[in-house]
């Protein structure tokens, strides 16, 4: 073999590793974003399929970046250094579709949120109050699963077929039809939701979403889809970079 044969070898061997570790540290951090302050290196290896010892040196190179952070029982969290990016990446974000989410608080009165795809899960990032005493309110920062939220199928409807649950792949064909998701007491009882995804210029994949106790968002179901509709056709969804 002619060396420059072998150096290539050698360089394209070298990406593939690098980005063997690169996801592995990605999965590893969607894993700790799912359950903080719960898993340990045991824990985060067998959900990851890894050795332990493979596990154990991947969070500790995260921990010395910034990217995550064990306490003194050996249970891992996001780390500072990542939430703080994660956090100056969302306030952009919702400043840019802040006038999406009024234009559907004021045609709904229920609570409207903004969420983010990160990883398999959507990240809240901004959301506006419903002035109802009895309404739905989920906390900024909070990660909710995608197959069982509106904004999360929404999100799944933008994914290629491969990427998509076996177990909501009708309901998710039936989202990219009508362009709105669903939940129907399925995240939480009691609380349904409609919602609402695009995927905008800088590759973010984001959602708008309505949850409001059931009763009353069968009564104003027409009314949310279609501010929903209306704020999926708003071209500030261009502006986000």
């Amino acid at each position: 073999m002619a060396p420059a044969d072998e150096n290539q070898r050698t360089r394209d061997s070298t990406r593939d590793d690098g980005l063997q570790a690169l996801r592995r540290a990605a999965a590893a951090l969607d894993e700790i974003a799912t359950a903080p302050n719960l898993l340990r290196p045991g824990d985060i290896a067998a959900n990851l399929g890894l050795a332990k010892s493979t596990a154990r040196r991947l969070l500790v190179a995260l921990v010395d970046v910034g990217f995550a952070a064990v306490d003194d029982a050996g249970r891992y969290r996001l780390g500072d250094r990542l939430l703080g990016l994660a956090s100056a990446d969302g306030a952009h974000l919702a400043a840019a579709l802040r006038p999406v989410l009024d234009a559907v608080a004021s045609a709904t009165g229920e609570t409207v949120d903004l969420s983010v795809l990160r990883g398999r899960q959507m990240w809240f990032i901004d959301q506006i109050e419903s002035p109802h005493r009895l309404r739905a309110v989920s906390a900024i920062g909070a990660r909710f699963p995608l197959t069982d939220t509106a904004n999360g199928k929404a999100a799944l409807a933008l994914l290629d077929d491969d990427e998509v649950p076996a177990a909501v792949a009708e309901e998710i064909r039936e989202v990219r039809r009508t362009g709105i998701a669903y939940d129907r007491d399925e995240h939480t009882a009691g609380i349904s939701a409609a919602g609402v995804a695009r995927r905008v210029p800088g590759g973010h994949v984001l959602a708008i979403s309505v949850p409001a106790p059931t009763e009353r968002f069968r009564s104003h179901e027409p009314a949310i889809v279609d501010a929903l509709r209306a704020a999926a056709a708003s071209p500030l969804w261009d502006t986000v970079g």
